[in-house]
C-alpha cells in the first residue's frame, strides 16, 4: 500500500495536533497547517522523527493566503489523499442580542467559509483522480447548543 497524504488543518493544538500525531505514527506524509508558525515548527520537528512532515502558514479565512500556500505544496506533498478540515474558533459568550458582530464574523469566517476555502482548495487534484477522503470535524455544539453558544453552535 502506497503512503497516504494528509492535509490537516488547525493542526497546531486539540484535536488537529492529536490527529497529526496519530497519523505519524501510521507513517502518513503530512502536511501540517497553522497560523502560527513556531507551534508548526515544533510539531513538524517531533513528528519528522516519524514521517514526511511539511507545514504551511495561513489562515483559513483568508481566501487569498489559503489559495497561495495549497499551490506552494513542496511536489512531493501535492497529490493530498486525506483533507482533514479541523481548524475552527469560538468567540464571545454573549446572548444573541447582546453579541458582538466582530466575532460572529470571525467564526463564520474561520469555521464555515474556512472550511469551503480549503476544500475548494484542495478538491480539484481529488475530483481529477477520481479518489480522496474529505473529513470535517465539527464542535458537538453544532448538535446540541448551549447557553450562550449561539453563532459558534451555528457555525
Amino acid at each position: 500500500m502506497s503512503t497516504k497524504t494528509v492535509l490537516i488543518t488547525g493542526a497546531t493544538s486539540g484535536i488537529g495536533k492529536a490527529t497529526a500525531y496519530r497519523l505519524a505514527l501510521s507513517k502518513m506524509k503530512l502536511i501540517l497547517c497553522g497560523r502560527r508558525t513556531e507551534e508548526l515548527e515544533k510539531i513538524r520537528e517531533d513528528l519528522s522523527k516519524l514521517t514526511s512532515v511539511t507545514c504551511l502558514c495561513f489562515d483559513v479565512s483568508d481566501n487569498n493566503q489559503v489559495v497561495k500556500s495549497i499551490e506552494s505544496i513542496p511536489e512531493d506533498f501535492k497529490q493530498i489523499d486525506i483533507l482533514i478540515n479541523n481548524a475552527g474558533n469560538a468567540h464571545g459568550l454573549d446572548k444573541i442580542q447582546d453579541g458582538n458582530i466582530e466575532d460572529w464574523d470571525k467564526m463564520i469566517d474561520s469555521n464555515v467559509k474556512g472550511l469551503l476555502y480549503v476544500t475548494k482548495a484542495v478538491i480539484g487534484r481529488m475530483v481529477e483522480k477520481s479518489a480522496g477522503h474529505i473529513i470535517n470535524i465539527g464542535s458537538l455544539a453544532g448538535r446540541e447548543v448551549y447557553e450562550k453558544g449561539n453563532v459558534y453552535s451555528a457555525s
